[in-house]
């Protein structure tokens, strides 16, 4: 589970994650689901593989990054590169699996499976991966008392509903603030 938080005014994203990661019927803590490089953060939702990917080009990924769309054809070819394939039956886009956020201070996008992108506007959240109806839904709970919680919170709260009810996710509750 992966959730981007964006303030009101725009001028920071709060990050969380579970750290839980699975496979078949095994679970077992892993770390962050975010990956954070040049004022740039990656969360990852899907394969561990992908994480690991991603990781190990970080530099390459972000490196004179102008803006999401660019990093959606940068990731799309690194995936690619790796192995990871459609399947030749789809009509339409590339789908390489599982959904990736990429966040900055003052922006944040979904990058979903075919590679298409979603900005997240101000005042807004979105969650991806295991657990993410529960974990919208609590989002959207939250968000709706009005800024009676602080973003951190509003995040962490979320994550914490969306591990006690979800079963594919756990771990620990990690959120961090971008700006």
């Amino acid at each position: 589970m992966i959730v981007a938080l964006r303030t009101p005014d725009g001028s920071c994203t709060w990050l969380g994650c579970d750290t839980q990661v699975s496979g078949g019927n095994l679970k077992q803590e892993y770390g962050p689901k975010w990956l954070i490089h040049e004022g740039w953060a990656i969360g990852i939702a899907g394969h561990l593989r992908t994480v690991n990917l991603v990781e190990h080009q970080l530099g390459s990924l972000v490196r004179d990054l102008s803006d999401p769309y660019e990093f959606a054809l940068r990731v799309r070819e690194v995936m690619k590169a790796d192995g990871y394939h459609g399947s030749e039956e789809e009509p339409g886009p590339l789908t390489l699996g599982g959904a990736l956020i990429l966040a900055r201070s003052d922006g944040a996008w979904v990058i979903e499976a075919d590679f298409s992108i979603t900005p997240i506007a101000a005042g807004a959240a979105w969650a991806e991966g295991s657990g993410r109806e529960v974990c919208m839904g609590a989002l959207h709970a939250l968000l709706a008392l009005g800024g009676s919680l602080a973003p951190g919170d509003i995040v962490r709260r979320a994550l914490d509903a969306t591990m006690a009810l979800e079963i594919n996710c756990g771990g620990r509750t990690w959120t961090h603030q971008l700006g």
